[in-house]
């Protein structure tokens, strides 16, 4: 597990040589060189800002304008920017990368970034990669994906038939997103259905259609996710003549300035997934875990929600590895607790950094949620 921090450093050392002093300069003041991963992963920008202007989207409340840039590092710009944070760790037992959060990937603006990104990001680090696209993708767009990442996890968002239109008035129709799913199933890669956000008033109503038409054309799960609500985006929603009741009866609580507020939907994710599930589609209740199952593995959170793949069973966890590891960290491990698919770890001793550094190795070596409680 430790060889992983001993190669992130090898590999750095490597791309340091392809590039001049001012690349590096540009590649170390980038936010990808120090920002902290979510807990599902770190997102990757190939583009900033986004052209699609879909209704409910929140990237406006976040300082981001209604057109798209490419992003300003290049491919090697960008690998060496992980590389040099401290917070990344490379491989396929190391942070999991998603692509799409800020802008649309496959926008022509940004498509062939985007490739570019996805084939420096395999060839030099091996991390699984998940994107998230509205874009109609071709049969060569599914290939090529498929020869720069066999296990490349995409998801392909359509979260409604009846208001798309309006909900997403520049993006491609669902029905050229359903050949998406197509083409990436042709090309030998596990397309799934992201459903987020699911939207109340509206889900109800579409959710089997769309589930279906998704299963026919070659999905192979579900991904859902709750929607999360701006003051803006109610008053968006509102002026389209979407359903709005049903939302704010959801909120927990009115959001304040630009703050997203994710609404009350657990009922609304267990109805998608259920159906889908009664469809023989994989129900992921969380996107890294569609990340982690089509590169070949399932975690210990999906045991724990009984998302059952047949042929996959999460990693054996050895404990002793895990105090061994802490050990060589200056880390004293206290107890371990597995409880619904996260291992808690009481522990004493190590910086800031090793802490973070420890959980994530014991997370992704296991496949893993790790909670850290400093005694």
């Amino acid at each position: 597990m430790l060889d992983i921090i001993a190669n992130k450093n090898e590999i750095r050392e490597k791309i340091e040589k392809l590039m001049s002093s001012a690349q590096k300069r540009r590649a170390l003041k980038d936010y990808h060189a120090r920002r902290k991963p979510r807990p599902c992963g770190i997102t990757i920008h190939t583009g900033v800002g986004c052209s699609l202007r879909c209704l409910y989207c929140y990237i406006e409340d976040m300082g981001f304008k209604w057109d798209i840039k490419p992003y300003p590092l290049n491919d090697i710009e960008l690998v060496y920017a992980l590389l040099s944070n401290p917070y990344f760790l490379p491989g396929k037992y190391g942070t999991l990368i998603a692509i799409g959060s800020v802008t649309e990937p496959f926008h022509p603006i940004t498509k062939e970034k985007t490739f570019k990104y996805i084939e420096a990001l395999s060839k030099y680090l091996g991390n699984f990669i998940q994107f998230s696209t509205k874009m109609y993708l071709t049969e060569e767009d599914a290939y090529r994906l498929k020869d720069l990442d066999p296990g490349i996890s995409p998801l392909v968002t359509i979260i409604t038939l009846e208001y798309a239109s309006k909900l997403e008035p520049y993006a491609p129709s669902p029905e050229e997103r359903f050949e998406t799913i197509k083409n990436l199933s042709k090309a030998g890669l596990k397309p799934i259905l992201f459903y987020r956000p699911l939207i109340p008033g509206i889900i109800e109503y579409e959710y089997q259609e769309i589930i279906k038409k998704a299963f026919k054309s070659g999905a192979v799960g579900v991904v859902a996710g709750s929607l999360r609500i701006t003051k803006l985006i109610l008053s968006r929603l509102k002026s389209i003549g979407v359903p709005i009741d049903e939302i704010v009866k959801r909120l927990p609580r009115q959001p304040r300035g630009n703050e997203q507020v994710t609404i009350i939907a657990s009922d609304l994710k267990k109805m998608v997934l259920s159906y889908a599930k009664r469809l023989s589609l994989i129900p992921f209740t969380e996107a890294c875990m569609a990340n982690i199952y089509t590169h070949g593995y399932i975690c210990w959170k999906m045991i724990s929600r009984n998302i059952v793949v047949e042929g996959l069973k999460p990693p054996t966890i050895d404990e002793e590895l895990v105090y061994n590891l802490a050990k060589a960290l200056g880390i004293k491990v206290l107890s371990i607790r597995i409880k619904k698919g996260v291992m808690e770890l009481s522990i004493s001793g190590g910086d800031k950094l090793k802490k973070y550094l420890f959980s994530e190795l014991v997370k992704y070596r296991f496949r893993i949620c790790t909670r850290i409680r400093q005694s």
